[in-house]
């Protein structure tokens, strides 16, 4: 079970994600900021483990035990993150403002303040779903887990650690809000300008990071 090891990089690599911290962040400043946060980190969460669930279960259907058709899946994972990856940095470095532009803020920024905690549970599900680094990450991380052939309680448990860990940063945001500190209120207004106003380079260098550690596994599994 060495190679679940994996698990973690492939978890910190889903930690820093702009706009889900972004939205995180203005729904906490919000007037039902405490609930409409719980309900979006929950839900963010629970879109992250069901992805994950499904690629383990799918995988451990392929073969009983650590079989050489299990590690093909998770070669051909490897490798296709590898160009994806290299892809969406090169798309993304592409976007980024030009010419000291101001990048253009998301327009549902501006409805945050009239969410309920129902609809920032589909906003957290929506972009969950949706979050082209993110999905990626969490299929090779339950192709990881399904390639063991573990029993499905285990697996549940280990995909539902793996999602909480790689739902950290809009987790933690969430849990220093409740302390209702003006000091960290400021401090979350401040990360959301920054990260609304750097999106497209944060994104560039996550994706050529990804792109580097999934170019190592590759080498590593050819080796």
């Amino acid at each position: 079970m060495g190679d679940l090891g994996q698990l973690l990089p492939l978890a910190v690599g889903s930690i820093i994600s702009p706009l889900p911290i972004v939205a995180i962040v203005a729904i906490l400043l919000s007037p039902r900021g405490r609930a409409n946060g719980l309900a979006f980190a929950g839900a963010t969460t629970a879109v992250g483990a069901v992805f994950t669930m499904i690629a383990a279960v799918t995988t451990a259907g392929a073969g009983a035990g650590h079989s050489d058709g299990d590690d093909t899946v998770v070669l051909v994972l490897t490798a296709a993150l590898l160009i994806g990856f290299l892809v969406l940095a090169w798309l993304s470095w592409r976007s980024r403002p030009r010419d000291g532009a101001e990048p253009k803020t998301p327009s549902w920024l501006a409805a945050v303040d009239s969410l309920t905690p129902m609809k920032a549970a589909g906003l957290g599900a929506l972009m969950a779903a949706t979050n082209s680094k993110n999905i990626p990450l969490e299929l090779k991380a339950g192709a990881l887990i399904g390639a063991h052939d573990l029993p499905l309680l285990t697996v549940i448990l280990v995909s539902v650690v793996f999602a909480i860990i790689a739902a950290l940063g809009v987790l933690l945001p969430t849990a220093l809000a409740a302390s209702g500190s003006q000091t960290i209120a400021g401090g979350l207004n401040r990360l959301k300008v920054e990260m609304v106003r750097h999106n497209a380079v944060i994104m560039t260098v996550l994706f050529a990071i990804l792109a580097g550690v999934e170019g190592a596994h590759l080498i590593h599994q050819l080796a």
